[in-house]
């Protein structure tokens, strides 16, 4: 049903006067920020287009077998294609994109399958999948061509098309040319301009906007009912309006590493070296870009947090548990916020480079001590 969707009111609008006016065209783009709800709209409108008995007119009913087939993601009313490994073979040829991937890669996308069916929110990560190959799109081709169920639609959902290589975006043009009358293909994206042009044009349009904070909290409790409420809208504020990012707070134990980020400039601010090593050994200790990107995500908010007890906003601070921290640091401390923070955005650039992180938390930390003195 629609409140699958968080919030997103004009979307879902839009949505339903499309279904209730029938005339439901053969291409959409969902476009907008990363984890705002686009796959979930997709999947719910995909419900609604074959649902036996909508309520209202308007609204999938979750009950019956083609609701519930294509939200368990076991439907042939419904495919849903996403970046794959690149599998036994290297050359994109006819056969089923699926039946390349080698044992421990096939499983492993059964599992992140089971969790985007569980949670239309949950963010599929397969180790190796940088694009959707033009195999995946030669696959919708067969398929889409096929007879159908009479009165159904089948459904083909492209999540993250902006991920398609050339080969793979020119394969779909051809089939964006030429759609049957009983299929849709509904594309999700974070990246619109990464589209062809000509594949944006042969679209209908539907822009995704970040979520409100409530929107995030409610799906935090709905999915932590025990959640602390500080620590709720610690997580809340820092997501920035994407579930996606609120998922990676909620996964990576952010209040620890946040701890870390205030250890780290402690060991900064006073040149206690083996103190700064320990610290960082902990950040890089897994050897996960990802983890490294949000530890610098944390000490940026930080330094932002301290700009707006500077101005005198502390209404719009994220660290609100740290409050009188960030007070203390600024009544001692004289620093270049607005430096520091974009040396700390250059930095996560820099992580997905052959930069040894180390070394790059090293030189931050030297850099950073040069940009802030004490006041007496």
């Amino acid at each position: 049903m629609w409140n699958n969707v968080k919030d997103q009111e004009k979307a879902k609008a839009v949505l339903k006067n499309i279904f209730k006016s029938g005339k439901v065209s053969h291409a959409y783009v969902f476009y907008g920020p990363e984890g705002t709800g686009k796959d979930a709209a997709a999947v719910e409108f995909a419900k609604l287009l074959n649902c036996d008995d909508p309520v209202d007119g308007i609204e999938a009913c979750d009950k019956c077998k083609s609701c519930t087939g294509i939200d368990s993601f076991r439907s042939s009313l419904m495919k849903f294609t996403t970046a794959l490994p690149t599998g036994k073979s290297s050359s994109d040829d006819d056969s089923n994109p699926l039946e390349k991937l080698d044992s421990e890669d096939f499983n492993f996308y059964l599992e992140e399958m089971e969790l985007k069916a569980a949670d239309k929110y949950h963010r599929i990560s397969l180790p190796k999948a940088n694009d959707i190959r033009i195999s995946s799109i030669r696959q919708i081709k067969k398929e889409i061509y096929l007879t159908g169920s009479t009165g159904k639609k089948k459904v083909f959902i492209i999540s993250g098309c902006d991920r398609m290589n050339p080969q793979s975006s020119n394969s779909l043009l051809k089939i964006l040319e030429e759609p049957p009358r009983d299929s849709v293909l509904l594309l999700t994206t974070s990246k619109l301009n990464s589209l062809l042009p000509t594949i944006i044009g042969r679209c209908q349009k539907i822009k995704f906007n970040n979520l409100p904070k409530e929107a995030i909290l409610k799906y935090i409790y709905e999915k932590f009912p025990g959640a602390g409420k500080a620590e709720a809208e610690f997580t809340a504020e820092l997501s920035e309006g994407s579930i996606t990012r609120c998922n990676d707070i909620l996964g990576n134990n952010y209040p620890e590493l946040r701890d870390k980020v205030l250890d780290y400039l402690s060991s900064t601010i006073t040149g206690k070296a083996q103190r700064l090593g320990h610290d960082i050994d902990f950040v890089i200790a897994k050897k996960d870009k990802e983890r490294i990107k949000q530890f610098l995500a944390l000490l940026s908010v930080w330094f932002r947090d301290l700009s707006a007890i500077r101005y005198g906003n502390p209404e719009i601070i994220i660290n609100k548990d740290k409050e009188d921290r960030l007070k203390k640091f600024d009544a001692n401390f004289d620093s270049d916020n607005y430096k520091i923070i974009n040396l700390l955005e250059e930095s996560v650039k820099e992580i997905d480079g052959n930069i040894i992180p180390e070394l790059l938390l090293h030189d931050l930390s030297f850099k950073i001590k040069g940009m802030i003195e004490k006041k007496y």
